[in-house]
């Protein structure tokens, strides 16, 4: 039986789950740390198979690399599986360097969408020598086959799409071409691996489970490395099956809220009502609270009373720009007008509204951002996050950037809030950050906002602390750096 560590490494907490959004959550303004799903996964998938697992999340639990090391000296390990972002890619390397120190003989896999079908370049940029396999595809439908390749047939290699492999010291790089339509066939993850509590609704202060519903997107937003990592079409898991996986997460785990984890979870209005009817008519909804992505022209009256009787009480929302020019080039798709009659519609029902806005594109002016700050204030939504645009690798902004603003490829190791990875056209790196900070700080700090959030019927002792913790980490990030 081989013994297999499946690990986020030691370092900052980054969403190392979100293959599109690989934020450092401790340097966003109120984004919080959701469950290792991709972990859970894999265990579920190699457990099944005879493995021995071992898991864990090392920055969530607060821990060093000595707790790393003994880990690793009591489990004597086979394989240690490690899931990478962008910005957290150098620091990940070091660890594998000192993973080898320790147990030289160990199989290091990385996974991450930075190895989705990567050019000859990534290899020249970082140092993988003492890494044995990359996966850049949905590792679900590929960790198993791996595995059995490298211990079996490393003839097999050859044939595993999604991945990159050593051959004589030389990096082949398998595409990935083929996207599994059948998401139904992916265990749930492993939670009784977990360490549930780890992972907390703001709003509640309660353990919060992810679910994933859906892959894929069809939109072609230039910043978002969706489309390419999951494909523009999107597959769906059927409601049924993931009103079964609410249910075992409330059943054998005590767990009642939920992200549902998509692209964007209502592009198919008759699979929301679906999933809905399900959760209304077993009554879970009396139980469970959940909150889910959207985009603005994808929601309508009937969609929004469905899910709000389902237990909805948070949708989070890509409005990204005040600015009509921006919106279009950038691809998004959707129109200031159609933010704002959509907050509008969200409000009406009584639903709470996580507003994601980015700045920082290559064209944009001072006017650019004087137009988003303007429709930040008017929106007013319970939360935001403004974010820095950074160049994904995969993202058709990367090849703007780096194509016509001499900038330098120093995206890699970066990530959106702590500082930009490039200036526009017309504003510098500084300018960028100043504004970010400036209205982040100027959003939060006003009096109406606080009363509101004080004055909450949801307000419990525990989300009052909540809050607290979350201010001192925005006053940590902005006024202090």
């Amino acid at each position: 039986m081989k013994n297999i560590m499946l690990i986020y490494p030691v370092g900052e907490i980054y969403q190392r789950g979100e293959d599109r959004c690989q934020i450092n959550v401790e340097s966003s303004v109120a984004n919080s740390l959701r469950a290792c799903n991709d972990l859970g996964y894999i265990a579920s998938i190699l457990k099944k198979e005879n493995y021995n697992i071992f898991l864990k999340d090392y920055p969530a639990e607060r821990l060093t690399f000595n707790d790393l090391k003994n880990d690793i000296l009591n489990q004597n390990p086979d394989v240690i599986f490690m899931s990478i972002t962008n910005g957290s890619i150098f620091n990940d390397i070091e660890i594998v360097k000192k993973i080898k120190d320790i147990k030289n003989d160990v199989v290091i896999i990385l996974k991450g969408a930075l190895f989705f079908n990567p050019d000859n370049e990534l290899f020249e940029e970082i140092d993988f020598s003492l890494v044995d396999y990359l996966i850049g595809g949905e590792v679900e439908f590929i960790i198993s086959d791996l595995l059995k390749a490298h211990y079996c047939d490393k003839n097999q290699l050859k044939i595993i799409q999604g991945i990159s492999y050593k051959e004589n010291g030389i990096w082949n790089i398998n595409k990935l071409i083929d996207f599994n339509e059948n998401l139904n066939s992916i265990p749930f993850p492993d939670r009784s691996l977990m360490k549930n509590n780890l992972y907390l609704n703001p709003l509640t202060n309660k353990p919060l489970a992810t679910i994933s519903t859906s892959r894929g997107c069809p939109s072609s937003c230039i910043y978002c490395v969706s489309p390419v990592i999951s494909g523009k079409k999107i597959r769906f898991r059927t409601p049924q099956s993931v009103y079964e996986e609410i249910k075992e997460c409330v059943e054998k785990y005590n767990i009642y809220d939920f992200f549902f984890k998509s692209d964007t979870f209502t592009m198919n209005k008759n699979w929301v009502i679906e999933l809905c009817d399900l959760l209304i008519n077993s009554r879970l909804n009396e139980k469970i609270n959940w909150n889910a992505n959207s985009r603005v022209n994808t929601l309508d009256e009937e969609m929004l009373i469905k899910m709000k009787q389902a237990g909805c009480s948070l949708i989070a929302l890509g409005l990204e720009s005040g600015s009509s020019d921006s919106l279009i080039k950038m691809k998004k798709g959707t129109t200031v007008e159609q933010n704002i009659n959509t907050v509008k519609l969200i409000k009406k029902h009584g639903l709470q509204i996580f507003g994601f806005y980015l700045i920082g594109f290559p064209w944009e002016t001072k006017e650019h951002l004087k137009e988003t700050e303007k429709l930040i204030f008017q929106l007013n939504t319970d939360f935001i996050e403004l974010s820095i645009a950074t160049p994904f690798k995969g993202s058709e902004l990367y090849n703007m950037v780096y194509s016509d603003i001499d900038n330098g490829k120093d995206v890699l190791g970066k990530d959106s809030f702590k500082y930009s990875t490039m200036g526009t056209k017309y504003l510098s790196k500084k300018e960028l950050e100043e504004f970010r900070k400036k209205v982040i700080l100027k959003y939060h700090l006003r009096p109406s906002f606080i009363i509101k959030k004080l004055l909450s019927k949801k307000l419990t002792i525990d989300v009052f602390s909540n809050y607290i913790k979350y201010g001192i980490r925005l006053l940590k990030n902005t006024i202090c750096k």
